[in-house]
């Protein structure tokens, strides 16, 4: 799937890159979860079939968004399933052990990428929406993301569900 880097998402979008709800269950209730009024939502990393810009990514946006991966700041899609990286090519990268996702090496650490769900890092009044396959772009395929982006992660807020504003389903 791509989407430009920095796209802003319309006011009505959920916080998903999919036209439909994030939905999430509160007091055994089901109900979506949406952005607080006035957030901007922007799209980075979604890269498709090629990377938009290459470099050096710094240590400290990796590692905050690794501590991400590894502590379940994970926005779960719901429906949207399972996604392959376009840009690898055959399943010995994509299964390398007959097991779905990579498994990324980095300064001596390691956690496998599922390609499921996403990211909400909040920095003033923008909130960004990334894969979670934005680790394995940027240590595999040398994907540097916007600078603002960078700046986001080190310096803002991983969001969780429990961020997002509940509402209940109709019955």
């Amino acid at each position: 799937m791509y989407i430009e880097d920095i796209t802003q998402l319309p006011p009505t979008q959920p916080p998903t890159p999919y036209n439909f709800p994030v939905s999430i269950r509160k007091d055994k209730r089901w109900g979506q979860g949406i952005l607080q009024d006035g957030l901007i939502l922007c799209a980075v990393g979604w890269l498709g079939d090629y990377v938009p810009c290459e470099g050096k990514t710094p240590s400290e946006c990796i590692s905050r968004i690794f501590d991400a991966y590894k502590s379940k700041l994970v926005i779960s899609d719901g429906t949207a399933g399972w996604h392959n990286c376009e840009l690898c090519h055959g399943d010995d990268e994509w299964y390398p052990d007959g097991e779905v996702g990579p498994i990324i090496s980095w300064q001596g650490r390691q956690l496998r990428i599922y390609g499921h769900g996403h990211f909400l890092i909040q920095y003033n009044e923008t909130v960004y929406l990334s894969p979670v396959l934005i680790l394995h772009y940027i240590l595999d395929h040398a994907y540097k993301p916007p600078s603002v982006f960078i700046e986001a992660v080190e310096e803002g807020k991983f969001l969780t569900q429990k961020d997002l504003v509940w509402i209940e389903n109709d019955s």
